[in-house]
């Protein structure tokens, strides 16, 4: 499993490599039909035939092109997406990076020959995508004594143990009692108002003051645990009202992060891995839509910026504080070589450079995000097309 940090160095290992880089992404799903056989073996061959520059063979050395189908003829991987990035010295000596994914991603699908090949600056915008799209994710498992904590990131789901370290045998116990409690429906009954529309007794009361802060000391470590992971979001799974009480004793930054409450899978009281995977991830991408419409209404309201001319000329003075766009932008711009300029139209940079050139917004948005310090948010499904419709297809978030 690829942890944040990993991925985060992975890309910073990448983006400091001189190109030419060829750069390969590859749907190698081994459950897909369209694999059988190690199909996606000649679909790699395919894409690199059409790259020249890798076919030349240095002295006493293989070829660009050979080394790497070479070392897919070797490789058994179980994974949906591959990730490879190489590199040949003068000398034939062969720098490589694979990473497997399993998610799938935008760059590999039919139209494409479920495989793309690149040569010349590291293509690490999928990658970068897949981050964004697939955020880092704890899921608490929530069943009665037995609190489970999983991370979900780029696909792989694995529990992690230790996190309630900070709890004895008594505390669990305790637990126990509490979510027998909670479950019986007693609770209910209790916060159930009289005829006046009052309720008699406080939260506190109601629960027992022991039981809250049970939870509450639960919550500080949960707290702890997403703090020293860098995740963000938050998975409640269980059976009613127990969520909602564990909800409801989380500290308030905590509970901001919750992005949903789910019943067990299948009734199950002690799901696999994979129940788990399987029942959140749908959660987590109507999570993902939802969050993403949010902010295209936050732009508005702001008022953001919109436009292609308007956002690079307000990402260039440093105003943008996030910026929004679909990944498969087919957008174009014209760039400064010599300034690192880019506009929307040539006649902007004819003052300020002679040689601008004619790019693709989408091989430029993330050096230029993060040259001025700016979050890049891909946006897919609904949040696209109104993207497309209604911001003329990038918009933003101000600083100021």
């Amino acid at each position: 499993m690829l942890n944040q940090k990993e991925a985060n160095e992975l890309i910073d290992r990448l983006s400091a490599l001189e190109a030419p880089i060829l750069s390969v992404y590859a749907d190698i799903n081994p459950a897909s039909p369209d694999n059988k056989g190690g199909a996606w073996r000649k679909r790699i061959k395919n894409a690199l035939k059409d790259i020249p520059e890798i076919q030349k063979r240095p002295e006493h050395a293989l070829s660009l092109n050979d080394a790497i189908l070479e070392l897919i003829n070797e490789e058994r991987p179980a994974a949906r997406t591959m990730a490879l990035f190489a590199k040949q010295n003068h000398l034939g000596k062969l720098f490589v990076e694979r990473v497997d994914l399993n998610v799938d991603l935008p760059v590999v699908d039919l139209r494409a020959g479920r495989s793309q090949a690149r040569f010349g600056a590291p293509w690490i915008a999928p990658l970068i995508f897949a981050m964004d799209e697939y955020e880092r994710t704890a899921v608490l498992h929530l069943n009665g004594s037995k609190w489970r904590f999983f991370e979900l990131f780029l696909g792989d789901l694995k529990e992690c143990d230790n996190v309630f370290a900070g709890f004895d045998e008594q505390d669990w116990k305790d637990l126990k009692e509490a979510a027998e409690f909670i479950r019986s429906g007693e609770l209910r009954a209790k916060t159930e108002p009289d005829k006046s529309g009052s309720t008699k007794d406080t939260y506190a009361a109601k629960l027992g003051y022991w039981r809250h802060k049970l939870y509450v000391r639960l919550g500080r470590l949960l707290e702890r645990a997403l703090h020293a992971r860098g995740i963000n979001r938050l998975v409640l799974m269980g059976e009613e009202p127990e969520t909602a009480v564990c909800l409801n004793a989380l500290p308030r930054q905590l509970r901001a992060k919750v992005v949903a409450r789910v019943h067990n899978p299948k009734d199950l009281d002690n799901p696999t891995v994979a129940d788990i995977k399987k029942h959140v991830e749908p959660v987590l991408e109507d999570a993902e839509r939802k969050a993403e419409m949010a902010l295209l209404d936050e732009i508005q309201e702001q008022p953001g910026i919109w436009g292609l001319g308007k956002v690079l000329d307000a990402l260039q003075i440093g105003q943008l504080d996030t910026l929004v766009v679909p990944f498969d932008s087919d957008a174009k711009i014209w760039a400064c070589p010599d300034y690192g300029l880019v506009s929307a139209d040539r006649e902007t940079l004819a003052e300020l450079c002679d040689g601008a050139e004619q790019v693709a917004l989408g091989d430029r948005i993330f050096s230029l995000a993060g040259d001025y310090g700016t979050r890049l948010e891909f946006v897919e499904g609904p949040a696209k097309k109104r993207l497309n419709n209604e911001f003329g297809g990038i918009a933003a978030k101000r600083r100021w």
